[in-house]
């Protein structure tokens, strides 16, 4: 996902959620599209926007196809099908969620958190993984080739969070590691 692309939630006003607990169905991705549709269809729109009372308000005088004020972004219809095939393919739908998440995460303020020496993001994807001992493992930059290594423990310790941090074993730096819980 490059960063001038649409975010495919927001194109179809649906929320994004790293917990997979309560996954979106497929009638409310297609609902949101067959919406996100008329909303932005350029011979549609004014009347959607009288049926649903936005043609007065305020926040949509300048742009009625928008109904909120911080969101003034009218998608295309390309733009538009391809978030709803996108999201409606699992498989689509998983590899979008994590390139989100890293997304997300690389571009992330939150000064709640810990602060880690050297906070690297990376996929567990990109990550080598040793079957004698069941774990992933990624060099450091101190020098140590096994510098982070993570476990199925670690992964199912955190995953409601759908990410991990581990600290290098021979240095003092961090690496978040994302990662999706698959069911089956």
């Amino acid at each position: 996902m490059t960063e001038s692309s649409a975010d495919y939630y927001r194109v179809l006003e649906l929320p994004f959620s790293s917990n997979s607990a309560t996954p979106l169905s497929n009638l409310q991705i297609k609902l949101a599209y067959h919406k996100a549709l008329l909303k932005h269809h350029p011979d549609k729109a004014g009347a959607v926007a009288k049926q649903s009372g936005l043609a007065d308000s305020p926040s949509t005088s300048s742009n009625f196809y928008s109904t909120s004020k911080t969101d003034q972004r009218s998608y295309t219809i390309d733009e538009i099908t391809t978030a709803y095939k996108t999201l409606s393919d699992p498989q689509l739908r998983a590899e979008y969620d994590r390139s989100l998440r890293l997304n997300r995460a690389k571009f992330a303020e939150d000064t709640t958190e810990v602060f880690h020496t050297g906070l690297e993001t990376v996929d567990l994807d990109d990550m080598d993984y040793d079957e004698e001992d069941g774990s992933w493992y990624r060099g450091c930059r101190c020098g140590d080739e096994r510098g982070f290594s993570v476990t199925e423990n670690h992964l199912e310790s955190s995953m409601d969070h759908g990410e991990v941090v581990i600290g290098c074993v021979g240095c003092s730096l961090y690496m978040k590691i994302l990662f999706a819980a698959e069911d089956g």
